[in-house]
Formats: structure tokens, C-alpha cells, sequence
């Protein structure tokens, strides 16, 4: 698409993907490398971490089995830096329960792959995750507050005062409900919870679909030209035949999927109130026969 077709293109926003959708994000992100670059720097200036990435090279994100038995993890992104450090990135629009644990462990697996024999141990690249999760996430502890934080950063660090002590893992967990509210609620993309104005323009791209004024995304193309290129190709890729019908299929899968469990939930909450009941009643009958 020509710079004069980009500037002079008018988007129709019902049209275009859901970048929610695991297959839109790879697809889009998968055909504009240029896009994951600046989203990259947009996240770690939000996180005020001192990297800026000048390439990132798209790899093959399945992650090798160690057994036959082992559980094939297959990362939505996967990438590698001009500095060697290995990005791998999933998008959840739905069943974020055991997304923490899932990110840890193909944390743990991708960076065990990355070390060759002969090597010291001190010259492992780091790796980063990121997590983009339609929900807040589960920590193992309360958060502090009851707001979801829009975006959370985890590291390994002293419990004690902080201190990082290595920067080999890196987490990141972007909570995209939180900031389509805030921005829904400010009418405005300047909120406190953003503290670099790329970010909150990717994310109002990422989160179109809950966003209600659009104008908020017209405005958010019209002032980085990066955002105005990034909506033009998903707009394009939206139009594509091929690539519409297997959107479709996955935003189905996904759906039909979070259904299922949310029966499941309710069948089990269902049966755990009649078990509850069952004991009082039991209870009782024993309460009288004493």
C-alpha cells in the first residue's frame, strides 16, 4: 500500500480484525516486523527499562518437547533481538486462570534452549515474556489494591528491599480490559496508568474493539505515523479473503472453547452447592438425633 493510500484511507473499524484474537495478533505481527519493534520499545519505555530495540527477527515459536510425554508449547510471537535477548509474547482474550504458570514454564523452556555446550553460563542471553491477558491475572499473593494494574512487570528480585539479581527472566502482563475501561471511562488516552504515550497508542489499537470513541484511534494515527502504517496493513489484512476465513475459524475455536469451560465452571459450582447442602442437611439430622 502507497504513503498516499495509507494517508488518504478511511477505516472502517467494525471491519478489521479483533488483534484480541491470538491469529490476528501473529498474522498482523507476523507481516510487519516494523510494528513489533516500536510495540516493543513503546512497553519497556512504559516499564522506564533502559532498552530500545533496533531488530527483532520473528522465529518459530514451538517450543521443543524434552519427552514424548511433555506438553508442546506453541507461542503466539517468538522473536530474537539485536542483542541476542529471546522474546516470546502470547495474547489471551480468553482463559487467562493459568496464564502465569503457562508464561513461567515456557519462560523456563525457552531459555534452556537457548545455552550451547562449551558456552559459560554467565553468557546466556536473557529472555522476556509478555503477556497480553483480556482479564486480571492470578497472583499467588493479594494484589495490594483491588485495581487491575494495566501493566505489570515481574523479575527476580530480593524480597527484602528489591534488588534485581539477575536479569535473566522478565515478565510482562498487560491487562487490556484495564486500560479499554479507563480509556472508555477518561474518553481519553491520557491516563495515569500509561506512562509513555506509545504504549497507550498500541494498546488503543490492540483494544479497538472495546474502545468506544474511535476518534480516540483516529487521533492516535494522525500524531505517529508508525500507528497510521500499523492500522492501514491490519485493515488490509482484514480484506483479505484467505486470512478473513481462518480469523473466523480461530475467533470460533476461541469462543466455542471459553464457553465450554464456563459450563464446566458452573456445572461444578452447581454441584459444589449441593454437596454443601447435603452436609448441612446431614447436620442437621444428626444436631436432632443427639
Amino acid at each position: 500500500m502507497r504513503k498516499n493510500e495509507i494517508e488518504n484511507l478511511t477505516i472502517d473499524y467494525s471491519q478489521l480484525m479483533d488483534l484480541r484474537v491470538d491469529f490476528a495478533f501473529k498474522t498482523f505481527i507476523e507481516g510487519n516486523p516494523e510494528a513489533l519493534i516500536s510495540l516493543l520499545n513503546a512497553i519497556f519505555a512504559n516499564a522506564k527499562i533502559n532498552r530500545v530495540v533496533k531488530k527483532a527477527i520473528i522465529k518459530n515459536p514451538n517450543l521443543d518437547k524434552k519427552s514424548v510425554k511433555d506438553k508442546l508449547s506453541i507461542l503466539d510471537v517468538r522473536a530474537k533481538l539485536d542483542d541476542d535477548t529471546d522474546i516470546l509474547i502470547e495474547m489471551h482474550l480468553h482463559g487467562i486462570g493459568h496464564l502465569l504458570a503457562k508464561m513461567i514454564r515456557s519462560w523456563a523452556r525457552a531459555f534452556s534452549e537457548e545455552l550451547e555446550a562449551g558456552k559459560s553460563y554467565t553468557s546466556q542471553p536473557p529472555t522476556i515474556a509478555i503477556a497480553f491477558s483480556n482479564g486480571a491475572i492470578e497472583p499467588s499473593e493479594p494484589l495490594k489494591n483491588d485495581k487491575s494494574k494495566i501493566h505489570t512487570i515481574g523479575m527476580i528480585t530480593d524480597k527484602d528491599d528489591g534488588t534485581i539479581i539477575t536479569n535473566a527472566l522478565e515478565i510482562h502482563f498487560i491487562e487490556m480490559k484495564a486500560f479499554a475501561k479507563a480509556v472508555n471511562e477518561a474518553n481519553s488516552i491520557n491516563i495515569k496508568e500509561t506512562h509513555e504515550d506509545m504504549f497507550a497508542y498500541w494498546l488503543s489499537v490492540i483494544t479497538e474493539k472495546e474502545i468506544v470513541n474511535k476518534d480516540i484511534i483516529e487521533t492516535a494515527r494522525n500524531q505517529k505515523e508508525v500507528i497510521k502504517m500499523a492500522v492501514s496493513a491490519i485493515a488490509k489484512q482484514s480484506e483479505d479473503k484467505r486470512i478473513r476465513q481462518a480469523y473466523e475459524r480461530r475467533k470460533d475455536e476461541v469462543y466455542f472453547y471459553n464457553l465450554e469451560r464456563a459450563e464446566d465452571k458452573q456445572k461444578l459450582a452447581k454441584a459444589e452447592a449441593e454437596i454443601e447442602n447435603l452436609r448441612k442437611r446431614i447436620a442437621e439430622i444428626e444436631a436432632q438425633a443427639k
